[in-house]
């Protein structure tokens, strides 16, 4: 019987490596050795997986790429424009002019011949007709190449600079994603270390309170207690029972987050190890402080939104520009002399009246940055907050370890007890199941305080914006 017992206080103990029997939908869960899980490189791996495949992630990239797009599509529009048109008419009708012709010339005509005749000569001259010219041709052809080339404009300037501010926070807002990512996986991984100890804990508990349900039915047959001690016992097993089922279903859930997060299956296999093997955090996280992206993300979008200001005001300025065209037209295609044709042009635009569309935009742009510096404000001081509230926090939940621990170490030693107590029959069966549950409880108290208290150095991570992201994440 004390065996039994034995084996049963082995199996509570803090740093079992014990696995969990999976349920049916859970992922296969291999426990790390120590050896290799003090350097935490399984949760580097999977935060490594989850940058490199995660969908939301590669949906900022391509958010990216589109805004790259742009700015090379606004830095384009000042360079020269070639293109090549052509045009091929057939017209028939339209306005014509008629020109007498026939009534000037042919009195004249008319008299020439006359001399001839009397000088006894031919007639040369013969009577012509009035002339009906069309201002169309019944068919040409246009063929050019032009180009158009900005010299002064105000607004493809300005149009640049925000294009280029909006990539910036579109790269922003990427590495936001991403700092967020990291600690949403960290909360994952370590939610799922604490679901896996808490089954074994569980289960090294149940093992106890079945040889517990042993004893009791000897002690009973012995006439050392009465039934209800029985009684007694059962019902704390099968309490376990039910706890043990919420933490399996909870540990399964945990799990298939994780794997969501790593852009895995969702029964992918995971290696967890004990909290008694991940390394503790440091008491502080303060000396490598960042600028949150979030607040990259609103000081690019304040100048896009200023570069849009100047924009506005640009349109009301004359624009300068030089246009040349280079071609063939004629009725048919001929590349002669005669046909072709080359032209060059300045070409000033300046819009003198819009009924108010230009004031209107600069009324919106200077709107839309006085929002932004309030939400910078706003931000920058949530932000402190956060910092502030995340380094009490972690010194609070590594306060609890220590607390943990010395509350371990006495339920433990009360639990040794009461088991001598209860073999001699010394102890009530309320009194020993109040040991156990005590142990139970302390042994899972301080795995929770364990990944809590990494959990909290996560977020301070997050706060200070110091986990060491791919430089791909975080190229300006």
């Amino acid at each position: 019987m004390r065996a039994a017992l034995g084996l049963g206080l082995l199996l509570l103990a803090p740093i079992a490596h014990a696995e969990e029997a999976p349920a049916a939908d859970a992922p296969t869960v291999r426990v790390v050795p120590l050896t290799q899980a003090r350097d935490d490189t399984r949760l580097q791996a999977y935060l490594n997986q989850a940058l490199a495949a995660n969908p939301a992630l590669d949906a900022r990239n391509a958010d990216v790429q589109a805004s790259d797009a742009d700015l090379l599509a606004a830095r384009a529009q000042q360079w020269p424009q070639l293109s090549l048109n052509a045009r091929y008419t057939h017209a028939d009708g339209g306005r014509t002019i008629d020109i007498p012709t026939g009534q000037l010339l042919n009195p004249v005509y008319d008299t020439l011949n006359q001399y001839l005749e009397e000088r006894g000569e031919p007639p040369q001259f013969p009577n012509i007709s009035d002339q009906r010219i069309k201002f169309l041709r019944s068919h040409e052809q246009e063929t050019k190449l032009t180009l158009n080339a900005p010299l002064i404009d105000v607004s493809l300037w300005a149009n640049v600079d925000a294009k280029r501010a909006l990539a910036g926070a579109s790269r922003a807002d990427r590495e936001a994603y991403a700092r967020s990512l990291v600690r949403e996986l960290k909360r994952a991984y370590y939610g799922a270390v604490e679901a896996q100890a808490a089954v074994g804990i569980l289960e090294a508990s149940l093992a106890v309170l079945v040889e517990n349900v042993r004893v009791s039915q000897a002690l009973v047959d012995a006439g050392k207690a009465t039934r209800d001690r029985v009684l007694r016992a059962e019902a704390e097993r099968l309490d376990t029972v039910q706890q043990l089922d919420a933490a399996r279903a909870r540990a399964a859930q945990s799990k298939r987050l994780l794997n969501m997060l790593r852009a895995q299956p969702d029964d992918a296999p995971l290696e967890l190890p004990t909290p008694a093997e991940l390394p503790l955090p440091p008491s502080r996280d303060d000396d490598d402080i960042r600028t949150r992206p979030e607040l990259r993300a609103l000081d690019d979008n304040l100048l896009a939104s200023q570069a849009s200001e100047r924009a506005a005001r640009g349109a009301s300025l004359p624009t300068l520009g030089i246009a040349a065209d280079y071609g063939i037209q004629g009725e048919e295609y001929h590349f002669n002399d005669d046909a072709q044709f080359d032209t060059v042009s300045l070409v000033l635009r300046w819009q003198l009246w819009d009924a108010g569309t230009r004031r209107a935009q600069r009324r919106s742009a200077r709107a839309q940055s006085a929002g932004l510096l309030s939400q910078r404000e706003d931000l920058q001081r949530r932000l402190v907050l956060a910092r502030r509230a995340a380094r009490e926090d972690l010194d609070t939940a590594r306060r609890a370890i220590d607390t943990g621990r010395a509350r371990l170490e006495a339920a433990e030693e009360g639990f040794r007890i009461a088991e001598r107590k209860r073999d001699a029959a010394a102890l009530s069966q309320i009194e020993f199941l109040d040991a156990e549950r005590t142990l139970r409880e302390a042994r899972l108290q301080l795995a929770i305080n364990r990944c809590d208290a990494l959990d909290r150095a996560a977020e301070l991570e997050l706060a200070n914006a110091s986990y060491a992201l791919p430089a791909t994440l975080t190229a300006p």
